[in-house]
């Protein structure tokens, strides 16, 4: 129970802190709303382990980080349509212009927005799941 309350607290903040960091991700203004969310989403990625213990793949952080990218994608499309005040929306980058780098401005759009959450916050939950099973 100890290990459980743990996990769900940290992946909680790891989606609070990603969901923050990118701007085409409006999260529900209804208090309510933006925990089921972010419950739902920290459930997911908690549900990773015994799903690949069910199809008898063998646990590391190659199969953790790309089971949990698959269904935090299949997530997060699932709450855009059917979480109240749950949005991904288009951004556009504007682009930087360093001394010896140049990046033009471009348009992201929410399939990208989506595959880059799910890769982040799949890859700092596997950091730290990874970290906790040394223990």
């Amino acid at each position: 129970m100890k290990e459980y309350v743990y996990n769900l607290l940290l992946l909680l903040l790891i989606f609070f802190f990603t969901t923050i960091l990118f701007c085409g991700i409006i999260m529900p203004e209804i208090e309510l709303y933006y925990v089921a969310t972010l419950l739902v989403l920290s459930m997911g990625v908690m549900i990773t382990k015994p799903l690949l213990k069910f199809l008898t793949i063998k646990v590391n952080f190659l199969t953790y980080f790309l089971m949990s990218s698959i269904l935090l994608v299949g997530i997060f499309f699932l709450l855009e349509i059917f979480m109240t005040g749950f949005f991904i929306e288009t951004v556009i980058f504007e682009g930087i212009n360093l001394d010896f780098l140049q990046i033009n401005g471009f348009e992201v759009i929410p399939v990208i927005t989506i595959l880059l959450i799910s890769v982040l916050s799949s890859f700092l939950s596997t950091i730290f799941f990874t970290l906790g099973k040394s223990n």
